[in-house]
């Protein structure tokens, strides 16, 4: 929890807490039992433009940081700057690659 920035939430309510923190708590559940691959299914859809970035940045970091695998299922194509490999489907199909590698520089 101290690793997401929750240590001073440990005694609220889930109703006192914001948008963003239930997030982080979403996320540490996952992670509690150290697994070699996340799943999140629409991380940021409640969330402001602001706190999207931040759970997307901590879901990249933490990926990085435990070598931990993670998918996430997303609407939102501003996060993919974020990631180092992106899947697209349309109609049930697999779409080319995106690859943070083959972007051309900004």
């Amino acid at each position: 929890m101290c690793s997401l920035g929750l240590e001073k939430q440990l005694d609220r309510r889930p109703h006192q807490l914001s948008g963003g923190q239930r997030q982080r708590i979403a996320i540490a559940r996952g992670l509690i039992n150290d697994p070699s691959v996340l799943l999140v299914d629409e991380p940021t859809s409640a969330l402001d433009e602001d706190r999207s970035r931040e759970i997307v940045g901590l879901l990249a970091e933490l990926s990085r940081d435990r070598n931990v695998a993670t998918v996430m299922v997303t609407h939102d194509l501003s996060q993919l700057i974020l990631v180092d490999r992106a899947y697209g489907m349309r109609s049930g199909a697999l779409l080319p690659t995106y690859s943070r590698l083959s972007t051309p520089a900004s």
